[in-house]
């Protein structure tokens, strides 16, 4: 089999292979990348490369994607790789002869890019995954090493138990307009310091970033002010549908109790409901739901604030979906809500001669930024 980059000819074989591999956990996910399979990437950045294996007759068993983004880190900028979508058909050959490719290519990334680190997410459910990449191996396969940089997890808020407070009063929510612009982006670039490899240090990285995802506007920025009209946490809510679809093929049994628990809840307005399963009606039904972008928040109760307003102003269909490093505290869900959650995890992917970077040293101090439209 031979190894090539992908071109937008590729498009509609790379679309029917990435169905085929469902993402795993409570629930068995279907992505669906609709019409360009590209524009999942397109969301992060212009720059990106997918590599293709192919047999004799140009059909693709496999293929991998690098996706190409600067960051800020340690006040500089720095260029970085984040290795996405494997997916490889269940043939001896292709498995194979990708085993063979997998360290050149990543090797060659690293030399041809300028790129100071590669990553790549785990899905922590997904036991394949982990018995291929992560769990003890020979030494006599060159393969890369993955080396743990932060756990974390896809959280979904599905509701709000009667006894929830209410938001703190004293702390007010508006939406984004040009009145607040600068105060907003003063205070996500002051953030962001704080945030290893964040996406967005300056005016202008905002306004490429808020460019990069579809659909998405200043007025749907949620922005929380203290009494001295200071802001002090945002968030903006954005939809993917235009791009991807998630869609149930089948629930675990403690997906499935989750999934009745909301829809009889959701008889009293308490909960957002799940999509019925593939393997139950026959019908492929998505989920509706908003991620939660450019999250910040100087503590939990502006969080909370935040959630709440972001919750009213979604349909009565959709859930909310962000995600959280187990050691940022302030952005726990709140035990008030009605939660799930999916275990990840993010790697440092480095070749076998190469040392282990210095961000991975043992630090509580600083998460680096993680983007849920980027997880899945």
């Amino acid at each position: 089999m031979k190894l090539q980059i992908a071109t937008p000819e590729d498009n509609a074989q790379l679309i029917e292979l990435y169905k085929e591999f469902p993402v795993k956990g409570l629930v068995d996910l279907k992505v669906d990348r609709k019409q360009d399979f590209f524009a999942a990437y397109k969301t992060q950045t212009e720059d990106f490369k997918t590599y293709t294996l192919r047999d004799d007759e140009d059909k693709i068993h496999g293929m991998a994607s690098f996706i190409f983004r600067d960051t800020y880190y340690e006040n500089h900028q720095v260029r970085i790789a984040t290795a996405t979508d494997l997916r490889i058909r269940p043939n001896r050959q292709a498995i194979l002869d990708w085993a063979h490719h997998f360290l050149p290519v990543i090797r060659n990334e690293i030399n041809e890019n300028e790129t100071s680190s590669i990553f790549s997410i785990i899905n922590l459910s997904d036991s394949n995954a982990l018995n291929t990449f992560i769990r003890p191996r020979t030494m006599k396969r060159a393969m890369p090493r993955y080396h743990l940089y932060r756990r974390f997890h896809m959280v979904s808020l599905h509701g709000r138990y009667p006894w929830a407070p209410k938001p703190v009063p004293s702390i007010k929510i508006r939406t984004g307009s040009p009145a607040t612009l600068d105060a907003l982006i003063e205070y996500i670039v002051r953030r962001s310091q704080y945030r290893p490899f964040a996406s967005v240090w300056d005016e202008a990285s905002f306004h490429k970033k808020m460019a990069r995802l579809k659909g998405l506007k200043l007025s749907d920025f949620l922005i929380a002010f203290d009494s001295l009209d200071n802001v002090i946490g945002c968030l903006a809510p954005w939809s993917a549908a235009d791009i991807q679809d998630l869609i149930p093929l089948r629930y675990s049994l403690r997906g499935h109790n989750f999934r009745q628990f909301l829809k009889f809840f959701w008889l009293f307005g308490m909960t957002r409901r799940l999509a019925k399963p593939v393997v139950s009606t026959g019908i492929e039904t998505p989920l509706q739901f908003r991620y939660l972008t450019h999250v910040f928040a100087d503590n939990e109760d502006i969080f909370e604030s935040l959630l709440y307003q972001a919750f009213e102003n979604a349909s009565p269909q959709e859930f909310l979906l962000y995600a959280h490093t187990d050691q940022d505290f302030r952005l726990l869900p709140p035990e008030s809500w009605i939660s799930a959650s999916l275990p990840y995890a993010l790697y440092s992917v480095v070749p076998p001669e190469r040392e282990m970077p210095s961000f991975l040293h043992p630090s509580v101090s600083l998460n680096p930024e993680i983007e849920a439209y980027s997880v899945i």
